[in-house]
């Protein structure tokens, strides 16, 4: 087996072609997603000034990875869903559509609506079923690290999973607006209100040592409880929160609209449109942080707008991201192989789940476990925590390439891709099978028709090609 070189297929069965782009632009966000998470599980030295090298690192993350390695996530979770989505509404059209024919005909205007509709019925319920599963994984990944985003990414599925289906495209930008809107306006209010914001806060003084107490007090029985049981309850209230207040759902529908379109699929076809979007989002995204950035150094005031900058325009640094790693990763060679970082890279992404938890398993046993058996806390700068991030990453890379040569798809992967399609219910199937009767055809020494292809169904109701990526 050539082991610098890869089929870009899909470990889904005989789903068809798995495009380059989608999974080489996940195995990098696995990177960036690394490098966000570490702050989590680090402790940083007491009493010590940052280095410039910790100053320095600390800028270009907050320029270029900060609130956009979750969009960019969030963009391919929503490209992957509308994909499958796409998928299986053109299999299931195609069984239907036999079904109602007996495959001797082609079907009329009014059953190819009959197997549509079916079709999309059958999506939504995979979608939803998918999402549930979703939050259970992100439920048990939360006991361990309240800030994961699985449960985050089913929640989205589970309560959209209507809208994906049937492509509400309309309804979501609708959403899209309303999420943005509940960032700006606040601080726009607050801008303009300002002065009696501040007057109504100092009024409120007297109240502040109850809340405090109340405070307290919940600290304290936070503080009871279980390790495990905390983090669920912060995880839960974090994956909600996260769901519908954040740029994720933007980012989510926004990803799904691309799967209806082929600047993912065939990137060589739209270069100069994703060279000015890699550049703008990326170069947006950055001013997005830039004056929260440059404000202490010039002792200037912080803006009330620079939270809100930072998460909405975070959405286009995403994008930026998004579409620079498209651009790399290139449309479908003539070989369907990849070689080199590309194929490093694709290894990642089409395992992203398993490289995902196991960036948990191992910060936690570097900086929680590790200590605790040493009796030693793990003390490392920013740079240094980065670094770390990097090898984390490395290891699941090594991880992928190792599997990848052994034929294995990642065990999470077939952990929920069998639990999905376990979980489905056996229904009473709407369109029972038309069986032709071909006494008549043989008594009068008459041909059988031929079988109709579903070639012919599609032409007389289009189903737009989808890439079978995510």
């Amino acid at each position: 087996m050539n082991t610098t070189t890869s089929s870009a297929t899909s470990f889904n069965g005989s789903r068809g072609l798995r495009y380059p782009a989608p999974d080489v632009a996940r195995g990098f966000m696995l990177l960036l997603i690394a490098l966000a998470n570490v702050g989590f599980w680090v402790a940083g030295p007491k009493g010590r000034a940052l280095s410039t090298v910790d100053r320095t690192w600390a800028f270009m993350r907050a320029l270029f990875i900060d609130q956009r390695a979750y969009p960019l996530f969030a963009l391919l979770f929503g490209f992957g869903l509308a994909t499958m989505v796409n998928r299986r509404m053109a299999s299931g059209i195609d069984v239907y559509c036999r079904q109602l024919t007996g495959g001797l005909r082609a079907p009329s205007a009014a059953e190819l609506d009959q197997a549509r509709e079916q079709a999309t019925i059958d999506a939504r319920r995979l979608v939803r079923r998918r999402g549930l599963w979703m939050v259970l994984f992100g439920l048990l990944h939360g006991a361990f690290f309240p800030s994961e985003i699985i449960g985050t990414y089913g929640i989205v599925a589970v309560v959209f999973a209507g809208w994906f289906a049937h492509k509400h495209h309309k309804r979501q930008l609708a959403v899209c607006a309303l999420v943005i809107l509940s960032q700006i306006v606040p601080v726009v209010l607050a801008m303009l209100f300002g002065p009696g914001g501040e007057a109504a806060a100092a009024g409120a003084g007297p109240a502040a040592p109850a809340a405090a107490a109340a405070t307290g007090a919940g600290e304290s029985v936070a503080s009871a409880l279980p390790w495990f049981v905390t983090n669920v309850n912060d995880w839960f209230f974090t994956a909600l929160g996260a769901a519908f207040t954040t740029m994720i759902l933007p980012a989510a529908f926004l990803g799904a609209r691309l799967a209806d379109t082929d600047l993912i699929s065939h990137p060589e076809r739209h270069r100069g449109l994703l060279t000015v979007a890699g550049i703008g989002g990326l170069a947006l995204g950055a001013l997005g942080a830039l004056h929260e950035l440059l404000a202490p150094l010039a002792s200037a005031q912080a803006w009330a707008a620079d939270s809100a900058l930072i998460m909405v325009l975070g959405l286009a640094g995403g994008c930026g991201w998004l579409a620079v790693l498209t651009l790399y990763a290139g449309g479908p060679t003539a070989d369907n192989r990849l070689t080199g970082l590309k194929w490093l890279l694709s290894n990642v992404g089409r395992r992203s789940m398993t490289a995902y938890l196991s960036q948990t398993v191992m910060f936690a046993s570097i900086f929680v476990i590790a200590p605790r058996l040493t009796g030693r806390p793990l003390e490392l700068g920013l740079a240094a925590s980065a670094a770390v991030a990097v090898m984390v990453w490395l290891t699941t890379v090594v991880l992928c390439a190792v599997l990848e040569r052994l034929g294995m798809p990642g065990p999470f992967e077939v952990l929920l891709r069998t639990a999905v399609a376990r979980s489905e219910r056996s229904r009473t199937n709407p369109f029972p099978q038309q069986v032709p009767d071909q006494r008549t055809d043989q008594l009068l020494g008459q041909p059988m028709s031929a079988p109709a292809s579903p070639a012919l169904w599609h032409a007389r109701v289009p189903v737009t090609p989808v890439p079978a990526g995510a």
